[in-house]
């Protein structure tokens, strides 16, 4: 079933497009406000940490439910569901009197959104034909650099609007009429569909996978809090690995009973996924805790305005963008694996130069044309690893199993932007807790905070050099898997685009 071509189906794509875009510009614009949230609400480092990776936490768990329950429900009834939902939550941030209130709303954000971000390709394969699907699935592939282009700047912008007196709180307030407009048109618009043989919800998968998460997690975030590495968050971390692997095991027996696990663990005989699985979580977790870190360091350490903050790692987001073309268009058909691994060491390459850049100018010298370059290189580097590196992973995946390997991939794209949020988040805060405690003048708070930021560009650097050996384990080249092509529905429409941002 398909919309007619013409105004209609093309206001239903804005309407899917849109609530697609509040959903991925809520993390970039977040991470510049921060600093205003924390003075504002009297927020802790850890309580900081959870407003990011509790939403990503909430989503990343929530990303393949969500795509099940669209298959079993009705795609335009969970869409609707979410979006509704991730705008009722976007009101309780925008109305958060404390961080735990903040924390938990962003939880419930994630939540919602995980139900509403699966049916949006989904949504284009039930409206357009595959000849006609080229347009649809390139501007939702672009959001995710748009998202990362405007995020630094609307944020700060509309902080220091202050309308009404609401600071912060209006990068929470305008999700409201934009879910409210998405939620109109999608129920005007929007055709209903359901797959045809939808796979049962793996319950027990879903409960078991998610408190295997909250162990890992919990533990690295509030670590942030203490003056040493405590042994309960030991404890924690052992507990979550034993029960990641009871839920391993427990897919397995899911799947030979033939029933329909939540993770599809054949999947992991295909050397691509698991290589790819593997160089995006070393390369998602040290990029996302640099999001978050160079915000508070400019912040809080230099003393930079939201919008000074914000135009400073601007250059990021558009070489993000230049480079992520370049590299999915023009070097990855000719050069292959290499255009990720020459990604891996630009990026590290760019963090490094920071590094240099910090520790000579200390804090207060740091601004914008200090850091102009490395910003840049550290950004080219992101955007020539995004875009090639799910085709690779996807490169041995038969095509009946894309759908699958898409899904799974953006999922741990998700979690390692929360481990990345939690464990580079603490490291820095910790270090930053260590100066403030030796310092005897302001220069020396200064001088230490500079220090601190560098030694956490350094770890992330460290993590990169992981990324870049585990990319051997990559095909040379993203060839097309053998096998039968998916059903009309099935195709990789879970997330790749998200893998962009």
């Amino acid at each position: 079933m398909s919309l007619p071509p013409g105004r209609s189906r093309t206001l239903a794509l804005v309407a899917i497009l849109l609530a697609a875009f509040i959903d991925l510009i809520d993390v970039t614009i977040l991470n510049v406000t921060l600093p205003s949230i924390q003075e504002d609400l009297d927020a802790s480092p850890a309580e900081l940490q959870w407003m990011l990776s509790g939403y990503t936490l909430a989503l990343g768990a929530g990303l393949i439910s969500g795509a099940r329950l669209g298959d079993i429900a009705g795609r335009k009834r969970v869409f609707l569901i979410g979006v509704i939902g991730f705008t009722a939550a976007s009101a309780l941030c925008a109305l958060a009197v404390s961080p735990e209130m903040l924390v938990a709303s962003r939880v419930v954000q994630g939540l919602f959104g995980a139900a509403m971000v699966p049916q949006v390709l989904a949504q284009i394969q039930v409206m357009y034909a595959p000849h006609e699907r080229g347009g649809p699935m390139a501007a939702f592939a672009s959001l995710a650099g748009l998202a990362a282009t405007l995020g630094p700047i609307l944020g700060p912008l509309l902080t220091e609007a202050d309308l009404g007196g609401t600071g912060w709180r209006l990068v929470f307030w305008v999700n409201v009429p934009t879910g409210i407009a998405a939620a109109y048109a999608a129920v005007r618009l929007l055709p209903e569909s359901r797959a045809p043989q939808a796979p049962r919800l793996d319950v027990p998968g879903v409960l078991v996978s998610t408190a295997a998460l909250l162990l890992v997690l919990y533990p690295l975030i509030a670590a942030s809090e203490e003056t040493h590495w405590p042994g309960w968050a030991t404890g924690c971390l052992l507990a979550g690995g034993a029960v990641l692997a009871a839920f391993v095991a427990q897919q397995r027996r899911a799947e030979r009973r033939g029933r329909t696990p939540l993770l599809e663990v054949t999947l992991f005989r295909y050397r691509s996924l698991y290589g790819g699985l593997l160089v995006q979580l070393l390369f998602f977790v040290p990029v996302m805790g640099y999001f978050m870190v160079v915000m508070q360091f400019l912040q809080v350490g230099v003393g930079m305005g939201p919008i000074a903050a914000g135009l400073t790692v601007v250059p990021w987001s558009l070489a993000v963008a230049v480079f992520a073309g370049l590299g999915a268009a023009v070097l990855m058909p000719r050069i292959g694996r290499l255009t990720v691994q020459a990604g891996l060491v630009v990026l590290a390459l760019g963090l490094l130069l920071m590094a240099v850049t910090v520790a000579e100018d200390a804090t207060t010298a740091t601004g914008f044309g200090a850091m102009f370059w490395s910003v840049l290189i550290g950004g080219a580097g992101m955007g020539l690893v995004v875009a090639p590196l799910i085709q690779l992973t996807l490169a041995d995946v038969p095509p009946a199993q894309a759908g699958s390997g898409s899904a799974l991939f953006n999922t741990v794209t998700q979690l390692a932007a929360a481990v990345g949020i939690a464990a580079i988040g603490t490291y820095y805060f910790s270090r930053i807790r260590e100066t403030a405690a030796g310092a005897a003048t302001p220069e020396a708070l200064a001088d230490g905070i500079g220090d601190g930021f560098r030694d956490t560009l350094l770890l992330n650097a460290a993590l990169l050099a992981a990324a870049l050996a585990a990319t051997f384990l990559l095909p040379r080249r993203a060839t097309a898997a053998p096998g039968p092509a998916p059903r009309d529905g099935a195709a990789p429409v879970e997330t790749a685009g998200r893998a962009a941002g």
